[in-house]
């Protein structure tokens, strides 16, 4: 199970990964929960945080990791507290689903899978058609992979934007591959 936005309950402890639009509250900032309650489909969490906030994390939008000594390595907090931008600029939860599909159709080891995440399905066609995978799952991975490299291409610009950085076709290409990189390592420490 994921050890991302795990589900809380009063007397947990979490540690802050990414909340949307606030600085009150540094990254790695560890708190304790307070209440949990859902409100417009969203679990929310009340937290006092140890910086004196009481701010609540929402499921849709924020991301931390539940403090537990048996599942939580501090290696997994620093991977997730150095790839902060994946979070802010992509939909990490459409790009891990896209993921466990890839792994199911078992076209590449997943250590290799960033490329797939900007192929694009007419590229996809041809590899698939070269190692010879055809399957259902396949065939949902083909159907994704022109809107995972759109989503790829789109968070890569947005942070380019709000960074001031020049964007033409090379520089986004190299950004894109380092995003991509970024969000295959998530992936894997969220397994």
């Amino acid at each position: 199970m994921s050890r991302l936005k795990q589900a809380l309950k009063p007397g947990d402890r979490v540690r802050l990964v990414y909340m949307d639009g606030e600085t009150s509250i540094p990254q790695g900032t560890e708190g304790t929960v307070v209440k949990a309650f859902e409100l417009f489909g969203d679990m929310q969490y009340g937290v006092e945080w140890d910086n004196g906030s009481k701010l609540d994390l929402i499921s849709s939008s924020d991301a931390w990791v539940k403090l537990d000594p048996n599942t939580i390595k501090e290696s997994d907090n620093d991977v997730f507290l150095k790839n902060i931008d994946t979070f802010r600029y992509f939909k990490m939860k459409f790009f891990k689903d896209y993921l466990l599909k890839l792994r199911e159709c078992g076209v590449t080891n997943m250590l290799g899978a960033s490329p797939y995440l900007y192929m694009g399905r007419e590229r996809m066609e041809t590899d698939f058609n070269y190692h010879n995978v055809d399957n259902e799952i396949c065939d949902e991975v083909l159907e994704l992979a022109d809107k995972a490299k759109d989503e790829l291409i789109k968070g890569t610009v947005k942070f380019m934007n709000e960074n001031d950085l020049e964007l033409d076709i090379d520089r986004v290409s190299r950004y894109a591959k380092k995003f991509a990189n970024s969000i295959l390592i998530l992936y894997i420490h969220l397994l």
